[in-house]
């Protein structure tokens, strides 16, 4: 009888500690599991809409030769502009040139067509920014090459504000008003604007300079005016000559 009750204490508590080490198995098994979670797909929410179209086929390059497209467009996290130059060939417009620049959220392009290097053919011209409060106009200026019949970017154009070609002097000129202002004198140079000359305008008084090819500035003239009106924009530095409202570059 003894040996019964023996036996089967010995066999429950065997059965027990199996129970266990399934159950710490299983837990450990469970514990393994690795739990992958997906992405989530990501819905395309980048919207662009069209601003403003600029066309134009009887003022760029050779007339009735060329056509011209310029679209400025907004998306979620930009602003930017495209330029399509068309040439006809065989009676068809085919797709020359396509260009792409960035420029604020803030004016419309408004594409100019005007000649700023004196060869015939108009070069183009738009907003890309502006400054100082709007005295400023900020443009990106492009020469229309009349040989490889293509615009191209002049790189810096954006650094000098209200470019206007100077009849006069041959070459293109800038205003930069501060709390003064100057006016600059600019040579274009394969695809850059270089300053060769300028007339400053600050606190009474007034600075004709001329800079070399390497930026080394040289005065020429400076004086105190009494009086001096600031806001003056100049067609010719020496001898100096003021730009009036009815003057023509």
């Amino acid at each position: 009888m003894v040996k019964s009750i023996i036996f089967i204490l010995l066999f429950s508590i065997v059965s027990c500690s199996q129970k266990n080490n399934e159950k710490i198995v299983s837990l450990k098994k469970e514990s393994t599991k690795k739990v992958i979670i997906k992405p989530e797909a990501k819905s395309d929410t980048i919207k662009t809409v069209l601003e403003e179209t600029f066309t134009d086929s009887t003022q760029v390059g050779i007339k009735g030769k060329f056509k011209l497209i310029v679209e400025q467009f907004r998306s979620n996290d930009s602003s930017y502009v495209e330029i399509h130059l068309f040439e006809k060939r065989n009676q068809k417009w085919v797709l020359h040139q396509q260009l792409e620049y960035l420029k604020d959220g803030v004016t419309n392009c408004e594409p100019e067509l005007k000649d700023f290097n004196n060869d015939g053919f108009n070069d183009l011209t738009f907003k890309s920014s502006v400054a100082a409060r709007g005295a400023n106009e900020i443009r990106k200026l492009l020469i229309f090459d009349k040989v490889k019949k293509e615009f191209i970017l002049m790189k810096n154009s954006d650094h000098y504000p209200n470019l206007e070609y100077n009849k006069l002097l041959d070459c293109v000129d800038a205003w930069l008003v501060y709390g003064g202002n100057t006016t600059v004198f600019l040579k274009l140079e394969k695809d850059s604007l270089r300053e060769f000359a300028g007339v400053s305008l600050e606190n009474q008084e007034r600075e004709i300079y001329l800079l070399d090819k390497n930026g080394k500035r040289k005065t020429l003239k400076k004086e105190f005016v009494k009086d001096l009106e600031v806001y003056t924009r100049f067609k010719n530095y020496n001898p100096l000559i003021e730009e009036t409202t009815d003057s023509n570059n």
